[in-house]
């Protein structure tokens, strides 16, 4: 049985494009938070990409933003599951993988072990992943994370305010997963359930980057 109001039909997923701007405002205009209702993904946007290198990746599986290209640090924080509070910003430094989930999602259900292995893999290169766990209860969402060995922890937003962190990236389906780069800002967004192989490479790429010295950055005559 779902928890929290019934989720309307999946919306109709489109095929494979190449990363480019017209990709990234469809992107932008998919996920504009006015005047639309969270669903849940019904399958993966497209298929994921067969050789498992970046390149596959963000042409078959993500929207990838190279550095020069990211605007947007969403500001999140809130209680996990666990009562424990958290804030985003806390976490600048390191490669966040930020994941949108319900218990009562399906496709949730077929990425989670995927996710876990993903951050059993990656958290040696410095990356920490989180939750977002929305319209669902406690109850139900522990059970998941158990069912699925899922360790890392997730903000319960049964409300879904946390989402309007992310601005005009905000989600509009589930599940929606995120990775941000050492500075916080959105380097790439996933719609759908991912796969181990089709996002590991950008996870990767985003970790390998050379860390930014802000300081230095806005120092006069720099």
């Amino acid at each position: 049985m779902l928890n929290g109001p019934p989720v309307p039909p999946p919306r109709p997923v489109a095929g494979p494009r190449p990363v480019g701007p017209s990709r990234r405002l469809a992107l932008t205009g998919l996920l504009a938070l006015a005047g639309g209702t969270l669903t849940a993904c019904g399958a993966t946007r497209n298929k994921q990409g067969g050789d498992g290198t970046l390149s596959a990746a963000k042409s078959n599986s993500s929207t990838y933003f190279e550095p020069g290209e990211r605007t947007l640090t969403p500001a999140l924080k809130g209680t996990t599951l666990d009562g424990e509070s958290i804030d985003i910003a806390g976490l600048r430094g390191d490669v966040v993988v930020l994941n949108v989930w319900g218990s009562w999602c399906t496709p949730c259900r077929k990425e989670a072990r995927e996710l876990a292995r993903l951050a059993e893999k990656t958290e040696p290169l410095g990356v920490r992943f989180l939750g977002i766990n929305i319209r669902d209860s406690k109850t139900s969402a522990k059970a998941f994370e158990d069912n699925y060995g899922i360790t890392y922890p997730s903000i319960y937003d049964t409300d879904s305010r946390t989402l309007l962190g992310f601005k005009r990236l905000a989600p509009r389906a589930v599940p929606t997963t995120y990775v941000l780069d050492r500075t916080g800002t959105v380097a790439a967004v996933s719609i759908g359930p991912l796969t181990y192989r089709g996002f590991l490479p950008v996870i990767d790429d985003v970790a390998a980057e050379k860390p930014i010295d802000t300081e230095a950055a806005s120092e006069p005559g720099r």
